[in-house]
């Protein structure tokens, strides 16, 4: 129970982390993950949390990692290959040795196998860290292709040198044939049985969707499981559970290529839930960050090497990240082909190097080391985790100060909200042009216009203002049509209880609606005395039953609403329609008076209509694109995204067109 309370709890803290980042977007989104993972660390119940590096590889790195490598590009890796490899195997390997033989020289007190041990944990790069670098600092494509298709492989090069100090370093006998076998048997055959077993899950997926057994849950379930038992049987075969499920991943990601258009529904659920399941854990894995390093100090001080000062172990760790940051610099300069030229070769290759961060799996090697070794208290593993730590918070903070100072200032010309607006008003104008079906196209554009609205940031407090001052304007109206002898001292007076409610409904907040609700069904119910009609009263939003309960209350008079409302209305439009800046609330006040007054006249639209007007509007949203891309205005990942965007409108409008369409009917 407890563990799944710390799950909720840690994904809470994901939600709350991403929602502050989305407002502070100086500050890349691990350190407000880190940040709320240090304050969970601080409750009692969580202060000697530890992390459990077999549970943490199985239930977060592997899927993380298998949809990585289904989302890579499989003829990027085959033209990339030795580079990839390289920074993968080669890189890793020689600061194994170089920075591992330094650091023993220099601080005598680990031995040389610690020393590699350490390396190996702190060399390679972190797929989750190394995203959401991109994220805050974009950099080239060919580099951002290389860091992350280099993040697939060096985790297995790394914990199989590390294997290999920490045994030579408990027994005191290294072997170099027997550790070259072991390597070759991990790595190899890894990646051979993770192709294997991922090619007969690919196969059996393919089976279903020809005999047409691919539905979103039995197809999203066999993918999502498929990580989970490629890495639990390479590890009970001693195989790099890692490589295993990376091959198992690039072989699914083979499965897309083959289908193309096909099973198209199953595919775009699979992306969606995969979206949402790789985001998640991301973020889990910098909230577990933050709630080990507390457990990470207390490590330091249970070591008996009391000698070596705090102040010490930081700047020898970041001594560490400096020297293997130097190396992978060179190495990047001297060792990788690039397939374009650059000018700027020393820049580029030390923004290779500084982009290059370490995450939680490092982590999770240092606390995987063992408590006693031949018996013995094993006095050095706090120092080794505290210098772990040190490396991974030094690798995150610093390519956030100077990857942007380095990469070239970046052109925003074509920032894609500003296509997105252009995109919605060429549909509204278009829809503005409609002479026939004037009321389906409004139902339409007002949801063109919501569009709007959402896309920027209203301010509520001006909403509420304009609310205000709209109901004063139709009160005074009103007000003149009694003065006029245009209506009666009765009707002005109901009329008035109308605005009330119409004020009062306009904020739609949960209390009053829930006021609203209960109002509304036993007045349904007493007036027609049926309980069916007082059911779907109370599961109608106000919103819409509000217009209905008025005109009712006016009809029960002898009394009719619809010319003073129509009054009302004129009179808050010109005012609106005169109202300079705050267009996004401005259209958000007109889009609730135009709804009201469409349902209290009744206006009902014909959904074959609504369908026609809603293809028209994606319509004039493609053309507007497609004319925009012809003419070199707009840029292709910038087209892509538009899109993608439209095409996502299309299918929320195709699951849910009745919410299009109204409810005016039902009450007649």
């Amino acid at each position: 129970m407890e563990q799944v309370l710390l799950l909720g709890i840690i994904i809470a803290a994901v939600v709350v982390a991403n929602i502050i980042a989305r407002h502070v977007p100086v500050i890349p989104l691990p350190f407000f993950l880190i940040a709320l993972g240090l304050l969970l660390a601080g409750l009692p119940m969580y202060r000697s949390f530890e992390l459990n590096p077999s549970t943490f590889a199985l239930a977060i790195i592997a899927p993380l990692l298998f949809n990585e490598a289904q989302n890579s590009s499989r003829d990027w890796i085959g033209r990339s290959i030795s580079n990839i490899l390289s920074l993968a195997v080669g890189l890793v390997l020689m600061t194994v040795i170089i920075v591992g033989t330094g650091l023993h020289f220099l601080f005598a007190l680990l031995p040389l196998t610690l020393s590699f041990a350490l390396l190996a944990i702190v060399s390679p790069t972190d797929a989750s860290a190394v995203n959401s670098i991109f994220e805050a600092n974009p950099i080239a494509e060919e580099q951002a292709g290389t860091l992350k298709n280099e993040s697939l492989f060096n985790d297995a090069a790394g914990i199989v040198i590390f294997d290999m100090a920490m045994t030579a370093y408990i027994s005191g006998q290294f072997s170099m044939g027997t550790a070259l076998v072991v390597f070759l048997w991990e790595f190899l055959g890894g990646l051979l049985f993770g192709g294997i077993v991922g090619t007969i899950v690919v196969s059996v997926r393919l089976a279903l969707i020809r005999y047409n057994d691919d539905t979103p849950l039995i197809m999203v379930l066999i993918q999502l499981l498929s990580p989970f038992l490629v890495y639990l049987l390479a590890e009970e075969l001693e195989l790099s559970g890692i490589l295993a499920v990376v091959a198992a991943g690039l072989v699914q990601g083979s499965e897309r290529d083959k289908l193309q258009l096909t099973s198209s529904r199953m595919q775009l659920v699979t992306s969606n839930v995969w979206e949402i399941a790789s985001g998640t854990l991301s973020g889990v894995v910098f909230v577990l960050l933050g709630l080990s390093l507390p457990e990470v100090t207390r490590a330091l001080h249970l070591s008996d090497e009391s000698n070596v000062t705090v102040l010490t172990l930081i700047v020898v760790g970041i001594g560490i990240y400096l020297a293997k940051g130097a190396l992978r610099w060179v190495w990047s300069r001297y060792m990788i082909k690039r397939q374009t030229k650059s000018e700027h070769a020393w820049r580029d290759s030390l923004i290779m190097a500084l982009s290059g961060a370490n995450g939680t799996i490092t982590l999770s090697l240092a606390f995987s080391m063992p408590d006693r070794v031949n018996g013995q208290p094993f006095a050095l593993r706090g120092m080794l985790i505290f210098l772990a730590a040190v490396v991974i918070l030094t690798s995150l903070i610093a390519p956030t100060i100077f990857v942007p100072l380095l990469l070239p200032s970046q052109e925003t010309g074509q920032p894609r909200y500003r296509w997105v607006r252009r995109m919605i008003q060429a549909a509204i104008h278009d829809l503005s042009q409609e002479t026939a079906h004037k009321a389906e196209a409004q139902v339409v554009i007002e949801s063109l216009q919501q569009q709007l609205i959402l896309d920027a940031t209203p301010n509520m407090r001006i909403r509420r203002e304009l609310i205000g001052q709209s109901h004063k304007i139709e009160l005074a109206a009103v007000s003149k049509m009694r003065d006029d002898g245009q209506i009666t001292d009765d009707e002005f007076k109901y009329y008035g209880r109308f605005l009330q409610f119409t004020n009062f409904t306009a904020d739609e907040k949960i209390w009053k609606n829930v006021v609203l609700k209960i109002r509304f069904t036993f007045h349904m119910g007493a007036q027609y005395r049926n309980l069916g009609r007082a059911q779907q009263a109370f599961l109608t939003a106000p919103i819409a039953m509000e217009e209905v309960y008025w005109r009712e209350q006016f009809e029960e008079h002898g009394e009719d609403i619809l010319p003073i409302e129509q009054a009302g209305f004129d009179a808050v439009m010109a005012f609106l329609n005169e109202q300079q800046g705050n267009a996004v609330e401005t259209n958000m006040v007109k889009r609730y008076y135009r709804t009201r007054h469409r349902r209290i006249h009744a206006e009902d639209v014909n959904s074959d209509y609504v369908y026609q007007m809603f293809l028209r509007a994606f319509h004039a949203e493609y053309d507007l694109i497609q004319s925009a891309v012809e003419d070199g205005r707009l840029e292709k990942p910038i087209a892509e995204k538009l899109q993608r965007r439209i095409s996502t409108d299309e299918m929320t409008y195709l699951e849910n067109t009745d919410a299009y369409s109204g409810q005016h009917g039902i009450w007649r």
